[in-house]
């Protein structure tokens, strides 16, 4: 992975992940505890868990452009990870694999070669 990217997960439903591959990602509307709407993919920069939500069990890992991160980060205080809400239509551009709950090791704890 080049300088410029940087990784980020997008846990989801195994329902939601086999759309996602069919179909790409598609924006997700709410008010997400501000007054207004918005609009996006919610990644992060760790891989959500069911701890995080129910039924979360199948993850994107996404390389995406670090510049183009800055501007869509979701910055709270106390969180311990980040976040950000980012259109589909620019995430869809970026390269992804799909990680079920039966890989998921591999990513939080890679095996040493």
């Amino acid at each position: 992975m080049a300088d410029s990217n940087f990784r980020v997960y997008h846990a989801t439903t195994l329902a939601n992940a086999d759309a996602i591959e069919a179909q790409g990602f598609r924006d997700t509307t709410g008010s997400y505890y501000t007054s207004t709407d918005h609009s996006g993919v919610w990644v992060s920069d760790r891989p959500m868990n069911e701890g995080d939500g129910p039924g979360l069990v199948a993850w994107f890992q996404i390389d995406v452009d670090k510049a183009t991160l800055a501007g869509y980060e979701w910055i709270e205080e106390g969180k311990p990870y980040r976040e950000w809400l980012i259109p589909a239509a620019l995430v869809n551009t970026w390269p992804m694999r799909r990680i079920d709950e039966d890989q998921m090791w591999d990513i939080v704890a890679p095996r040493e070669a």
